[in-house]
């Protein structure tokens, strides 16, 4: 509006200006583009300037300025009116201009309204009603007073200065309270801000918090200096307004209303004002300089306490070690008590690591501190380092000794160099690393083997060939017998870099040392290193298409020469290529590959994850690619055809090295349609042979026709929600005299009843082969859980059953529980469970394989078909108070193997 105000106003110039003297302004040169108009509205009275002779024509207009403009405007305009009965302004102006002087008049009247009500909620925020009892006396007194002779020197000018006057401290009222106002949004911001960062900064808080007093005792005064400058405005408009109507009469005692040197005495404590804003202004500045400057680095401390109290006993005629977790999950791993029976070996090929006989000391306590600084504006160049931590550990009561041991549990440090990353971390007892698939594979199975070292990893992002270089460092441990050959580190430090650069767009490719010696790498002198071994591989995509490469050899390095790594005869060798890619829509997956038999387990590969990953290639995550002992090739393709996924694959392989043997081929194709409500049905064809070569058909060993309808209880249109289900028919030895024809049929549902929780119903029938009799499967489960919090205690059920009988084999689970969330007091948990598993024609009750007892797809519990039988029965009951926990426990097999198990502990986490 005010732009608008300002071109009506220039539009007017031209006629106000006839006739009329013109005013000087100090600071409006000589040839300015606005100097006449600026001069010619001076003249007329309707512009004065300020006191000190200037105009100040670059300053904003405010709503004051405009109203005091358009206010002397129409006194003009009436006074022309009242001289000679028409307005020669009025006349000179075409309709447009009025019609646009009149809106914005009217907007500015909208403007001024508005503005009263905020003015007039205030004053009665800021005055009293007696305040304003006196004022709107003393008004109605002066209004009934006569219209006194105006005094010499007090005429209408002088009036005028006076307004201009209060203007300007008006003006400096408003800007000292914005000034004021910004500075307290700074000061909170400021606050919060401080609020995070803490110790070093409590006494830069409690100077902000200082700060933010005096800003709103100044604000407070900043208001009441703008209440009294509306209320000088106010009173010098209605006494023009009197002096407009009266014209000549009786003088006004001025002297009752305001003077100059109340005007004055406004405008020095405004200025007073103002030089304590830019006092506070420059002192909250600093303030954040120096909450800048403690914030760039961020301190952190926790930790906790723990400690323990326990003991396993055990008895037993045999001394057999035995299974706790076939009744159901328990506070003690697997295999805690009797003596490793099993070799490890033995362990491995069972699936199960079973600790020594020093695990049963469950007493201890130990303390966790974490140490940790940030720094959030780390250099830009040279060695700058963001972030540090450090673990420490007090172990006390460890293995019956009161000694404590106080140990380095971990440490990491990570930065830049000249902006490129760096990192490099310790640990105690799990370093965790990885080279490539056949080297270096040590990064979950820590209960087989414990590495101390450090990994230390540099990206050279800025480097020729954008360099990743990792290095490995530390000493490893095995948890075996030590006769294993798996066993390879035995107590031995290790050594390894890999140093992997890209070359081109899309291809990458890695370098890789690595050994490990029998002794630690400081004995004087080194010792002969058991393995090393020397590896290269790389990836390269080119659009669709992707290839994967690898080739590690390593060896024993007693007496070895360089040229030794490339002799197989002397070294242990494993290859691939692996292609992967697309064509339109079909998808593509071929490979060769060779396998030396020492690879077996992690051996030559100086690799530690030996059931997560060499244990076998299907079914676990993360596998090794390819087993041990295997040299061929594989090929694999999908095509996808609307709703139909068609597919096919072809693997051939011998022994390594394949020179000549028998080769081992498996050929299938597949397709799989998607039906309607959760459905779909899938054939297969599927056949192996071994012979002299890959295609030799006449020694076909086994081929079959599968046909599967699942019902999908996840899929958006499932006909019943949560319902699995399988059926499966399978066609066999179709090129044999004697085919056979098997099915199965499984699945599991869940169903919640109100307080009922059906969490696993699952059924099993399996006929491998309708030929014979006496080896199908039944096989049934339920897991079911009932919670009653609206009753006291707020109890809780649990239990399971599973069953499966497959001809004279049967197997057995079954546990219940009883938990009580709030048992005498609040935070007071009990929970007791008893449990049983038994067995006959198995291969072991007591360890052994992997848990499928609630897997709808597979025949067993717990083991495969033999001859041993027996049963393992116990329970265990646990009562915790939020950090307590007190575990007991006892155990016992059919055989008179007695285990009991006590433990107590606390913790405490700050």
């Amino acid at each position: 509006m005010k732009k608008r105000l300002v071109a009506l106003l220039a539009g007017l110039l031209t006629v106000l200006s006839m006739g009329f003297g013109l005013a000087q302004f100090s600071d409006v040169p000589a040839g300015h583009w606005a100097k006449e108009a600026v001069e010619a509205l001076a003249a007329k009275g309707i512009v004065i300037g300020f006191p000190d002779g200037t105009f100040r024509g670059n300053e904003t207009l405010t709503r004051y300025q405009a109203a005091l403009i358009i206010y002397r405007l129409l006194q003009q305009i009436e006074e022309e009116l009242k001289a000679k009965g028409t307005s020669p302004t009025m006349e000179a102006m075409s309709p447009e201009d009025l019609e646009a002087l009149k809106n914005a008049i009217q907007e500015l009247a909208a403007e001024l309204a508005a503005l009263g009500v905020r003015v007039s909620a205030l004053e009665d925020s800021a005055a009293t009603k007696d305040d304003i009892a006196r004022l709107e006396a003393l008004i109605e007194e002066l209004r009934a007073q006569p219209m006194p002779e105006v005094e010499p020197g007090m005429d209408q000018a002088a009036l005028q200065d006076l307004l201009d006057r209060v203007e300007a401290a008006s003006i400096a009222a408003d800007t000292a309270l914005a000034q004021a106002q910004q500075l307290a949004e700074q000061l909170e911001a400021l606050a919060q801000d401080v609020e995070g960062v803490k110790g070093d900064l409590a006494a830069l808080a409690t100077q902000v918090e200082a700060n933010a007093q005096a800003i709103q005792a100044l604000n407070e005064l900043a208001v009441l200096l703008n209440q009294d400058v509306l209320s000088l405005q106010d009173r010098v408009t209605a006494l023009e307004k009197a002096l407009a109507e009266r014209g000549e009469g009786p003088a006004i005692n001025l002297d009752e209303l305001a003077s100059k040197e109340d005007v004055a005495a406004v405008q020095e404590f405004a200025a007073a004002l103002r030089s304590d804003l830019v006092s506070l202004s420059e002192k909250v500045s600093k303030l954040e300089s120096q909450v800048a400057e403690l914030s760039k680095v961020q301190y952190s401390i926790k930790g906790s306490l723990t400690a323990t109290y326990g003991f396993v006993t055990f008895a037993g005629n045999n001394d057999n070690n035995f299974d706790i977790d076939r009744l159901f999950a328990t506070p003690f791993s697997t295999g805690v008590f009797g003596s490793p029976a099993l070799s490890l070996d033995q362990q491995v090929a069972s699936n199960v690591i079973l600790p020594d006989v020093a695990s049963r000391q469950l007493t201890g306590g130990s303390l966790t501190l974490d140490f940790g600084v940030k720094n959030n504006a780390p250099a830009a160049t040279g060695v700058a380092v963001s972030e540090a931590t450090v673990q420490i550990v007090a172990d006390a009561i460890a293995s019956g000794a009161l000694t404590p041991n106080l140990r380095l549990n971990t440490a990491t440090l990570r930065g830049t160099v000249d902006g490129q990353p760096f990192s490099v971390v310790y640990h105690w007892r799990a370093s965790s690393f990885q080279f490539n698939d056949y080297l270096f594979v040590n990064r979950s199975d820590s209960r087989r083997e414990h590495r101390q070292g450090v990994v230390a990893t540099f990206q050279g992002t800025k480097l020729p060939l954008s360099p990743e270089v990792t290095v490995v460092l530390g000493t490893s441990s095995a948890t075996g017998t030590g006769a294993d050959p798996g066993d390879i580190f035995g107590a031995n430090g290790y050594f390894g870099i890999r140093a992997a650069f890209k070359p081109l767009e899309g291809l990458t490719l890695a370098l890789n040392y690595a050994l490990a010696d029998t002794e630690p790498l400081t004995a004087t002198p080194p010792a002969n290193p058991d393995r090393s071994a020397l590896g290269v591989d790389g990836t390269l995509k080119l659009g669709d298409f992707s290839v994967k490469g690898l080739f590690v050899t390593s060896r024993p390095a007693t007496g070895i020469y360089f040229r030794d790594y490339f002799d197989p005869n002397r070294s242990d060798w494993v290859y691939y290529v692996q292609l992967d890619g697309k064509l339109g829509p079909l998808s593509l997956k071929a490979n060769y590959h060779a396998v030396d038999p020492d690879y077996a387990n992690g051996v030559a590969g100086m690799s530690a994850d030996h059931l997560q990953y060499y244990g076998g290639v299907k079914g676990r995550q993360n596998p090794a690619p390819y087993k041990a002992n295997e040299e061929g090739l594989g090929v694999e393709l999908g095509l996808p055809l609307g709703p139909v996924e068609l597919g096919g694959y072809l693997n051939s392989y011998g022994a390594y090295p394949y020179k000549s043997g028998p080769i081992t081929t498996e050929a299938g194709a597949s397709a799989k349609v998607a039906l309607f409500s959760g459905f779909s049905l899938k054939a297969a064809y599927d056949a192996e042979w071994t012979g002299a070569s890959y295609v030799d058909l006449a020694n076909q060993t086994s081929a079959s026709i599968t046909g599967t309808l699942s019902h999908d209880g996840a899929a958006k249109d499932a006909l019943v929600k949560d319902l699995n289900l399988t059926l499966e028919g399978k066609y066999n030895n179709l090129h044999t005299s004697n085919p056979y024809f098997g099915l199965a049929v499984y699945g599991d549902y869940k169903l919640a009843l109100g307080p009922l929780s059906l969490d696993k119903i699952l059924f099993r029938y399996h006929e491998p082969n309708f030929n014979t009799q006496g080896d199908e499967t039944l096989k049934g489960g339920l897991q079911a859980s009932v919670k009653l919090d609206d009753l006291p205690l707020k109890p809780s059920l649990i239990g399971e059953v599973a069953a499966r009988q497959t001809g004279g084999t049967e197997e057995l689970k079954w546990s219940v529980g009883l938990s009580l969330g709030e048992f005498l007091f609040p935070g007071s948990k009990l929970e007791a469970r008893y449990g049983e598993y038994r067995a006959s024609k198995v291969e072991n009750i007591l360890v052994g394989k992997t848990n499928k007892a609630f897997d709808p797809s597979d025949d067993r519990l717990y083991s495969d078909s033999g001859t041993d039988s027996g049963s393992v029965a116990g329970f265990n009951v646990t009562w915790s108070y939020y950090d307590f926990r007190a575990d007991y426990g006892e155990y016992i097999t059919s055989r008179g193997d007695h285990a009991r198990t006590f433990r107590v502990t606390y913790t405490v986490k700050f």
